[in-house]
């Protein structure tokens, strides 16, 4: 009981921090510098309570304490849904969990550079190693496997370029997908990454919705459930 607390605390504090390297690394800063976070509207530097996961922002009612612009809801939601997945994911052995809180921050990571950016890191893909250690029962894929994977990742390729329907990171996180789950499961997460997407493009009505977000969290669910 208690590793599991620790590692749902663990994986919401780096959540924050996952969301904020993203961010800057996509802007040509380091993670480091400024050492102190700050408002993207005023620049203020916030204070150490501001910056406690998911209650800073409940705190503060959702809003900037100084300028009182609204802050995104984007990263609360990620501290709360990686301690949940955390929580599902965790179990008492140490090294399974350091590996889900891992795996839970390159997808975070993914995610987040695509959802500010709409860029992938090809080598964030590479934290994705200890993907099949997390899954129950996982196996090597057979050389059938592998076939069918390799024909369902060349339609895709094919869809990507000549109906421009994803993006080459998009196809790349599918390729990763393939290499660890089932063919059922991969097409499985796409759908419900679809779905999601579909609800968020009705809800806000933007041109470009990133859809890595919805792949990572669809991947969670899978494996979770």
């Amino acid at each position: 009981m208690l590793t599991k607390s620790f590692t749902i605390i663990l994986t919401v504090c780096l959540a924050s921090f996952t969301v904020l390297c993203a961010q800057r690394i996509g802007n040509d800063q380091s993670p480091w510098s400024p050492p102190r976070s700050y408002c993207d509207r005023c620049h203020h530097p916030l204070a150490w309570w501001q910056l406690i996961p998911l209650l800073g922002w409940i705190v503060q009612g959702g809003h900037c304490h100084f300028c009182r612009q609204r802050i995104a809801v984007y990263n609360p939601l990620c501290e709360l849904a990686s301690g949940f997945f955390a929580w599902r994911l965790s179990d008492p052995e140490l090294f399974h969990s350091f590996l889900v809180v891992l795996v839970i921050q390159a997808l975070l990571f993914i995610a987040s550079c695509d959802y500010y950016h709409g860029y992938l890191y090809p080598l964030s893909l590479i934290a994705l190693l200890p993907l099949p250690l997390i899954i129950p029962n996982w196996t090597w894929p057979s050389l059938t496997t592998l076939l069918s994977d390799l024909l369902f990742l060349g339609l895709l390729t094919i869809m990507v370029t000549r109906f421009h329907g994803l993006g080459g990171g998009d196809v790349l996180f599918i390729a990763v997908l393939l290499l660890t789950f089932e063919i059922e499961s991969t097409v499985l997460i796409i759908l419900l990454a679809c779905l999601g997407t579909l609800l968020a493009f009705f809800h806000s009505h933007q041109e470009r919705l990133p859809f890595l977000p919805a792949l990572c969290l669809a991947t969670l669910i899978v494996i979770s459930y």
